[in-house]
Parts: structure tokens; C-alpha cells; sequence
């Protein structure tokens, strides 16, 4: 049922942070909570699933195809599951930085898949406000994205 609910309800995120945008409020990535969710408190074993479930919610957003989104996400997810024993639980300044990390590197992911796939992206133009509130905000919204259904069957006991 678990993955029912995640199939069902990870694109309605990013329709979430498309009416966030459009009602004039700082615009903000969620690909890149996502990838901290995947990254820092998924299942290990669930994780590739998780990350298609990712990778098709911002497929059906964007221009790009499943494919290109798959390894705009998996590529930050891979870098950040390493890091996982040394930043576990919710710390809000290394969750912050890795944030901040993942907003600057996703949009050049986006523009150079874009490029070497010849499927432009929308999600690959990108500026420093765009990133600097998505750093603001990635902790405090990945605290209540950790407690909602779909990521709360997923998270990884300690």
C-alpha cells in the first residue's frame, strides 16, 4: 500500500510547488527535497524505486524525459547516501548546505543532460534566489515532508 501512496502522491508535489510559484511566493525546487529525502532518510533498499517515483513526478512537470530526470536526481542522491552515517537525523545546517548544494547542481544537471540528450529542460534555468530559498526552506519543508504518508513508510529507522 506504502507504494501506492508514493506513486500516487509524489507528483502532486511538484503541482505543489507549481502553485506555490504561481501564487508569488518564492520559488523553490523540489527536486531538491527529494533528493535530500532519498539521499539522508529513504530505505536503502527502497531507495532506486523511490528515486524513479522521484524522477517520474518531475518528468511529468518538465519538458525532459524520465530518463534525463533519472539521472538529474540519482546523481545527487548517489554523492548524498555516502554522507548518510555522518549527517543522520534532522540537522538543520547540514541539511541547509547540502540543500543549497543540490539547488546549484540540479539546474546545471538539467542543462547539460538537456544538452547532451537534446532534450531541453525547463528546471535548467535557475537563479541565486531560486537557490538561496531553496536552501531557506528545504529543512523546515523536509521536516513536514518526513511526517506526511507516502515518506513516512519510507524512512529508515535508526
Amino acid at each position: 500500500m506504502r507504494w501506492a501512496w508514493w506513486f500516487l502522491l509524489a507528483p502532486q508535489a511538484h503541482l505543489l510547488a507549481g502553485l506555490w510559484r504561481d501564487l508569488g511566493l518564492p520559488a523553490f525546487d523540489m527536486g531538491v527535497l527529494w533528493c535530500l529525502f532519498l539521499g539522508f532518510f529513504a530505505e536503502r533498499r527502497a531507495t532506486p524505486w523511490l528515486l524513479l517515483g522521484a524522477a517520474l513526478s518531475r518528468a511529468l512537470v518538465d519538458e525532459s524525459s524520465l530518463a534525463v530526470q533519472a539521472l538529474v536526481l540519482g546523481i545527487p542522491v548517489a554523492l548524498l547516501l555516502p554522507m548518510r552515517t555522518l549527517f543522520f537525523g534532522q540537522r538543520w545546517l547540514w541539511l541547509t548546505l547540502a540543500a543549497a548544494a543540490c539547488a546549484f547542481a540540479l539546474p546545471r544537471l538539467s542543462a547539460w543532460f538537456g544538452v547532451w540528450f537534446a532534450q531541453p529542460s525547463a528546471s535548467a534555468q535557475a537563479d541565486g534566489a531560486m537557490v538561496l530559498w531553496t536552501a531557506a526552506l528545504a529543512a523546515p519543508l523536509l521536516a513536514v515532508l518526513r511526517r506526511l504518508p507516502p515518506c513516512r513508510s519510507f524512512e529508515e529507522s535508526a
